[in-house]
């Protein structure tokens, strides 16, 4: 039967699947650019062309893969906290609102490198709503987490 527990444990599962991912693609990404432009688009691999799309590549990622481990820190241990019942607290509050601030930078470093790449929009849009939407319920956890202690002060 599938119950909340479980599925906070499949939550905390694939954020780990995702540190994984990510730790590949910083190694593995500079390739896959090289591999896309050359096989997919006919591009020289030795050209001018390729070496400046490997280093917005490079200026664009690695800054938002350190968003992104940032955001999985803070997920898990929201997760984990929420797992131990510790829901309607000031931390969480806090890690909800770096994500939302970690989203807001993905977002901004990709519109700067939409400029340049304009693909790169594609992540600056969805970044942006992310952040937006966490910041809203950053809001209303933080008003919760105001109610929970205003209660436990009513004797």
């Amino acid at each position: 039967m599938w119950n909340r527990k479980r599925s906070v444990t499949l939550s905390i599962v694939v954020c780990f699947m995702f540190v994984g991912i990510l730790t590949a693609a910083l190694f593995l990404g500079p390739w896959f650019v090289k591999f896309w432009f050359t096989v997919y688009r006919g591009w020289d691999a030795s050209g001018e062309a390729m070496h400046k799309m490997s280093t917005l590549f490079a200026a664009c990622f690695y800054p938002c893969a350190v968003f992104a481990y940032s955001t999985l820190y803070s997920l898990l241990r929201l997760l984990f906290n929420i797992k131990k019942n510790q829901i309607f607290i000031d931390i969480n509050v806090k890690y909800l609102r770096r994500v939302s601030w970690c989203c807001f930078a993905v977002a901004f470093i990709t519109f700067v490198g939409g400029i340049f790449y304009v693909p790169f929009f594609f992540v600056t849009i969805p970044a942006a709503f992310v952040g937006l939407l966490l910041r809203v319920v950053k809001n209303i956890m933080q008003n919760a987490v105001a109610l929970r202690e205003e209660n436990e002060l009513t004797i």
